[in-house]
């Protein structure tokens, strides 16, 4: 059975991006199906083949039918599947006239069936608006959730932050809700996937939603 995976793509659905860099690249003994043994490391994906680099900077492809189960199981940990991000918003004015509280809500699934073992943390950031100057800035502290990406697909994986007290919408001074950032981090502290409600705020996702130990 033919295994596929995703590496070094992006896209953009809606807003949500997706980006993987190679800063978890190490050498290691890869082993084909024949029995042959050598030394190398993973590189990328090209069309499907997995890209590995020996020593001397020779690069080799292989399908991944060609490899032995453990450099399979190896390449699932290391490369994430695509991700699907979706948000959400709740308010609640109740608790006084010219505030709301605020509690956004995150879902993540994997977007293909491809397996993934590796460990993931997302973090999910409510951005604020000072209405006077226009400045942006986080509302409160970030949410961080570290998970597993479920085996089943489309089974997700959900979390929100803390409520957030903010002026409501139609507030001529203070801050109000502007949006969120969400991103998911590989266990290499690669940003894998990316979500926001501005693209704006897409351009310094990464800087704004960092995991503490980040």
């Amino acid at each position: 059975m033919v295994r596929e995976f995703m590496y070094k793509s992006f896209s953009v659905i809606g807003i949500a991006c997706f980006l993987i860099s190679a800063s978890f690249a190490e050498f290691r003994i890869w082993e084909d199906k024949a029995g042959k043994v050598w030394e190398g490391e993973f590189v990328t994906m090209n069309a499907g083949k997995v890209v590995i680099q020996d020593r001397d900077g020779k690069k080799q492809e292989y399908s991944p039918d060609e490899l032995s189960e453990n450099d399979v199981s190896y390449l699932e940990e290391i490369i994430p599947p695509r991700l699907s991000l979706d948000v959400s918003k709740s308010s609640d004015s109740s608790t006084s006239g010219k505030a709301e509280s605020i509690i956004c809500r995150a879902s993540i699934k994997k977007a293909n069936t491809r397996s993934y073992k590796g460990e993931l943390t997302a973090v999910l950031v409510i951005i604020a608006e000072e209405m006077r100057t226009g400045a942006f800035s986080k509302a409160g502290a970030s949410k961080e959730f570290t998970f597993t990406l479920p085996e089943k697909h489309g089974v997700p994986v959900e979390f929100e932050t803390s409520s957030i007290k903010l002026a409501k919408s139609s507030a001529k001074s203070g801050r109000v809700y502007a949006g969120y950032v969400l991103v998911v981090w590989d266990r290499f502290g690669n940003p894998i996937a990316v979500k926001s409600n501005r693209d704006s705020f897409l351009e310094r996702a990464a800087r704004i939603a960092r995991p503490h130990n980040g």
